[in-house]
């Protein structure tokens, strides 16, 4: 008998330290990714792939018109690259970007290039209708009345894996 609970000792002994390994490694590794953070709470999280496109998307306060800003990801950071807007008013930029255009009803500003750096922060209103456009198809509605944290950054693999494990279950 006590051969056999010898053998279970040290199998029961590769198996944690081989578990341990595992975590180890997943907490050493890191891997570049997009998230959005409202306080601490993660909302949106993506591995970072290089030139995707994201876009800001809500409804101007007071000209009650759609504005977009439109971003990509170059390395390791976020880069505006262009603006469109319904109304051109006051406050509005008259020579931001490359070119200024209107095609469909709307006024682009492209060619803009201009780095933000790692961080991107904004804040929702009441009746802005904030939204977050990821690559083609994912569409995020933001909260009202909410501060939010664009970032680009590293973190493990085992907290990316917690945190898209999180944003999963809560339905984004």
């Amino acid at each position: 008998m006590p051969l056999f609970y010898s053998m279970i000792w040290k199998r029961l002994f590769l198996f944690a330290f081989v578990i341990g390994l595992v975590i180890a490694l997943l907490m050493m590794v890191k891997v570049p990714t997009l998230s959005i953070t409202s306080g601490d709470t993660v909302q949106i999280f993506h591995l970072y792939k290089e030139e995707v496109e994201f876009k800001v998307r809500w409804r101007h306060s007071v000209e009650k018109e759609e504005w977009e800003e439109m971003f990509v990801l170059q390395d390791g950071m976020i880069k505006l690259t262009g603006t469109r807007f319904k109304t051109f008013g006051a406050g509005v930029p008259n020579d931001t970007g490359e070119q200024t255009y209107i095609k469909d009803g709307w006024v682009y500003m492209t060619d803009i290039n201009q780095t933000i750096g790692t961080h991107l922060s904004l804040r929702t209103g009441t009746h802005t209708d904030h939204r977050f456009l990821y690559g083609k198809d994912a569409n995020f509605n933001l909260d009202k009345n909410k501060a939010y944290q664009i970032n680009v950054g590293q973190h493990s693999l085992l907290n990316s894996i917690r945190y898209y494990i999180l944003v999963k279950l809560r339905g984004e």
